[in-house]
C-alpha cells in the first residue's frame, strides 16, 4: 500500500484532507513509486493472452493521425501535406506538382532529429504553404513536447530558413501568411499571460512590427490562444480564439499595426470563418445556437445592425465555412452527422453534397480556421470507412474520390436515444458484428467525451475492431458539452451543469441493460482527455454500472488540475472555461462534489481502473493518475485490479503509428480481460 500522509488544504473555501499530496513532488521517492506501478501495469497488461492478438490486428489498419495530416493542400499549382520520408522511418513535409504524385521531401523529421542530436524523435504537425507555393512554414517538436517552433523551407531550393518561432504544438494554433508571402502573423504568450499576435518576416519586403499584446477584454483569458487570419488582399488581420470556441476578436490593420476589438460589446457567442475580400468578413454566428451566417463590414464589425445576414439558422448546426471558387461551402451537423452545403455568396443554396448515411469529418467540425486553400478536400469516416479523401467541386456540388480509406465488412450500426436525469434525449450509436447473436446481452465498451464544445460523432471502429472480433459491442454516445445540438447543448454540460454529463453517461449505460443490448457486470467504458475526467467520475459516481473504467490521459483532480506543472498556465485557463475557477468558493464547491481524487470513499466495490498517461503531457499530467491510483488501490474492496500506465516520449496522445497500435491493445487487452472474453484472430 501507498504510504498516507495526510495534510489539510483549502481551495476556494473547501477544506479537506489530501492525504497523497506527496505524490505531485518531483522526488525519487515519487519517481521510484511510479517506476514500480508503470512496470506492474506494463506486465499486467503485456502478459495478457489478448494483447498478442489486438497488436496484430490494430496494426494491419491505417494510421488515423498519418491519414489526416496527410490531405493535400492545393496551393499556387503545387500540393503540399505531411507524409513519410523516402524510407518511410518518418515524418516528411513534402511537396507535388500533380495532386497524385509521390513528390519530395522537403523538410525530414529524421533530419531533424539528427541535427538536435538528443535522441528525441521528431514530430511534425502542421504544414502551410505560402499564398505563392514558395515557402513551406511547417510545425515541429521533440519526443512528445507540448511546446515546438514553426520553421521555414524554401520550396525550391529546400533550405531551411534561420526562422524558430516558438508556439504551443497542435491545438488549431497556425500562423497565417501575408498575401505577397514576405511573411506570417504567429500567436505567443506575452510575459504577464496576455494574448498576443507578432508579425515574422521572413524575405527583407516585410519589415518588423511590435508584438501586439491584447487585454483579457478583448480576448477571453479562457481561450488557449489565436489562430490569425489574413484578408484576402492584405489589409488587415484578425484574431480568431481556439481550439475550442472560435471567436473573432480582434482585428488589425497590417500597414499600421494598430489593432482593435472586432466583436460588438457584450457579444457571448462564437464568430468566426473566412474573408470574402478585403472589407467583408463572412461568418458563422452562434446568438442564434444552431449558428447563421452573417456578412460583416470590416470597418463597423462592432456594429451588428450592420452586419447582414446571408444563410439563416435552420435545424443544422452549423461547424465550418469556406469560400471556394466563388462560392460558399458550409460544413454542419444533422442528426450527429456530416452534412456539406454549398451555397452562392448572396446564401442561395445550390446543392448538399452526397455523403454516406452517419459521415464525420473532424477536420471540418473541429478545425475550424483553417488555411486557405486553392482545392476542397477533405477526409471523411463512417463507422465502416476509414480515412475517405474526398473532393468537392463546389460548381457542380459532386465529391470526388481522391483515395479511398480502408472498410471493415459485416458489421451493423444502429443508433438509439437515452433519457437523461433531467429528461434529455440522448443518443447514442451501437456497433456490432453482424453474425453476432444479438438476443442475448453482450460485452460492451462505451465511449464518450462530452465538454469543450466537441461533437462527438461516427468515427471508424478499427480501433475496437479486436473487441467487436471478440464478440462485444461498442458503443459511442454523444453527451451533453460537445456541440452536435448546438450551443445549448454545450452550454447543458459545462461549469455549474456539469453534473449533466455524468447523468447522460448513466442514462446511456443503464439504457444498454434495460434494452437488453449489454450484460450486467459486462460494461465497460472508455474516455480520453475530458472524457478521461468522466471515466474517472464513472468509477466513483457509477462504481455499481461498471466492471472496467479506461481513464486515457485524464483530469482528475479539477481543484487542483496542474498543481506545480511547468508551463501550463494556458491549459490552466481552459479548464477554467468548461469545469471553473478553483478560487471562485462557488466552483471549488462544485468542483470538489465531483473531481475523482476527492470523491474515492472506502470499502467501494469499485471498478478495474486503466489510467493511460503520457509523460510529457501538460494537459493532463502523470501526476494525476499517482494521486487517483493510491486512493483507489487503498479504498477498494472489490479486488480488482488498478492499474497506472505511463508512456516515455509522448504528450497527449501520440501520432507514431506504432506507438498508438500498442497503448490501443493495451487498453482493449484490458478491457477484454475484465469483462471475460477472448480475442479472435483475424
Amino acid at each position: 500500500m501507498t504510504p498516507r500522509r495526510p495534510i489539510s488544504k483549502t481551495i476556494g473555501t473547501v477544506t479537506f484532507t489530501d492525504p497523497y499530496d506527496w505524490l505531485s513532488e518531483d522526488t525519487a521517492e515519487v519517481r521510484r513509486w511510479q517506476q514500480e506501478q508503470v512496470a506492474r501495469a506494463v506486465g499486467t497488461l503485456r502478459s495478457s493472452p489478448h494483447f498478442d492478438t489486438a497488436l496484430a490486428t490494430l496494426r494491419t489498419l491505417p494510421s488515423r493521425a498519418e491519414s489526416f495530416l496527410a490531405i493535400k493542400i492545393a496551393t499556387a499549382g503545387r500540393w503540399f501535406w505531411i507524409g513519410r520520408n523516402d524510407d518511410a522511418s518518418a515524418q516528411a513535409v513534402r511537396v507535388a506538382t500533380r495532386r497524385n504524385d509521390a513528390g519530395r521531401v522537403l523538410v525530414d523529421a529524421a533530419a531533424l532529429t539528427a541535427q538536435r542530436g538528443d535522441g528525441r524523435s521528431t514530430v511534425l504537425l502542421y504544414a502551410i504553404p505560402s499564398p505563392d507555393g514558395r515557402f513551406v512554414a511547417f510545425s515541429h517538436s521533440a519526443g512528445g513536447e507540448p511546446f515546438g517552433h514553426y520553421g521555414v523551407v524554401d520550396v525550391d531550393t529546400g533550405r531551411l530558413l534561420d526562422i524558430a518561432e516558438p508556439t504551443l504544438q497542435g491545438n488549431m494554433l497556425r500562423v497565417a501568411w501575408l498575401p505577397d508571402s514576405s511573411g506570417f502573423v504567429a500567436y505567443r504568450r506575452a510575459e504577464d499571460g496576455r494574448h498576443a499576435l507578432r508579425l515574422v518576416p521572413v524575405t527583407p519586403a516585410t519589415g518588423t512590427r511590435a508584438e501586439a499584446v491584447f487585454d483579457f477584454a478583448d480576448v477571453s483569458p479562457t481561450a488557449l490562444g489565436l489562430t490569425p487570419q489574413v484578408s484576402r488582399g492584405g489589409r488587415y488581420v484578425l484574431g480568431v480564439t481556439v481550439p475550442h470556441e472560435y471567436v473573432a476578436s480582434v482585428i488589425g490593420d497590417v500597414t499600421t499595426w494598430q489593432w482593435r476589438r472586432f466583436t460588438p460589446e457584450g457579444f457571448d457567442a462564437e464568430l468566426y470563418g473566412d474573408w470574402l475580400d478585403d472589407d467583408t468578413y463572412l461568418a458563422i454566428a452562434t446568438d442564434d445556437p444552431r449558428g447563421r451566417v452573417v456578412a460583416i463590414p470590416a470597418a463597423t464589425s462592432t456594429d451588428s445592425s450592420t452586419w447582414r445576414e446571408i444563410i439563416p439558422a435552420s435545424e443544422r448546426v452549423l461547424r465550418s465555412l469556406d469560400i471556394v471558387d466563388g462560392r460558399l461551402v458550409v460544413s454542419a451537423l444533422h442528426d450527429v452527422a456530416l452534412d456539406i452545403s454549398v451555397y452562392e455568396l448572396d446564401g442561395t443554396l445550390v446543392g448538399v453534397a452526397p455523403l454516406p448515411a452517419a459521415s464525420a469529418s473532424s477536420g471540418l467540425v473541429l478545425d475550424r480556421a483553417r488555411p486557405r486553400t486553392d482545392e476542397f478536400t477533405f477526409c471523411a469516416d463512417t463507422f465502416t470507412s476509414a480515412d475517405t479523401t474526398y473532393r468537392l467541386d463546389p460548381r457542380t456540388v459532386e465529391l470526388e474520390i481522391v483515395k479511398a480509406g480502408p472498410g471493415l465488412d459485416g458489421l451493423t450500426v444502429d443508433q438509439h436515444f437515452a433519457t437523461s436525469a433531467d429528461g434529455t434525449t440522448i443518443p447514442y450509436f451501437v456497433v456490432a458484428r453482424a453474425d453476432v447473436d444479438r438476443s442475448t446481452p453482450r460485452p460492451a465498451l462505451v465511449n464518450a467525451y462530452g465538454g469543450f464544445n466537441v461533437p462527438w460523432l461516427p468515427t471508424f471502429a478499427g480501433d475496437a475492431l479486436p473487441f467487436l472480433d471478440a464478440g462485444g459491442v461498442y458503443v459511442r454516445a454523444s453527451l451533453r458539452g460537445g456541440s452536435e445540438y448546438g450551443r445549448d447543448w454545450y452550454e447543458a454540460g459545462r461549469r455549474h451543469r456539469k453534473q449533466n454529463v455524468f447523468d447522460d453517461l448513466r442514462a446511456v449505460a443503464e439504457d444498454l441493460l434495460a434494452r437488453g443490448i449489454a450484460a450486467p457486470g459486462r460494461l465497460a467504458f472508455h474516455g480520453a482527455s475530458n472524457g478521461g475526467l468522466l471515466a474517472g467520475v464513472a468509477a466513483v459516481q457509477q462504481p455499481e454500472l461498471w466492471r472496467a473504467v479506461v481513464a486515457q490521459v485524464p483530469v482528475l483532480d479539477v481543484l487542483e488540475p496542474l498543481a506545480g506543472v511547468p508551463g501550463a498556465e494556458e491549459i490552466r485557463a481552459v479548464y477554467a472555461k468548461d469545469y471553473g475557477d478553483p478560487t471562485d468558493p462557488a466552483d471549488a464547491r462544485l468542483l470538489y462534489s465531483y473531481s475523482p481524487c476527492h470523491n474515492v470513499e472506502p470499502g467501494v466495490r469499485y471498478p478495474a481502473v486503466l489510467q493511460v498517461f503520457g509523460e510529457h503531457d501538460i494537459g493532463c499530467p502523470p501526476v494525476q493518475g499517482r494521486k487517483f491510483t493510491a486512493a483507489l488501490q487503498h479504498a477498494s474492496t472489490s479486488g480488482h485490479p488498478v492499474l497506472l500506465r505511463v508512456w516515455n516520449d509522448v504528450g497527449h496522445g501520440s501520432i507514431d503509428p506504432a506507438a498508438a497500435a500498442e497503448q490501443r491493445a493495451e487498453i482493449l487487452a484490458f478491457v477484454m480481460d475484465q469483462l471475460g472474453m477472448t480475442a479472435t484472430a483475424r
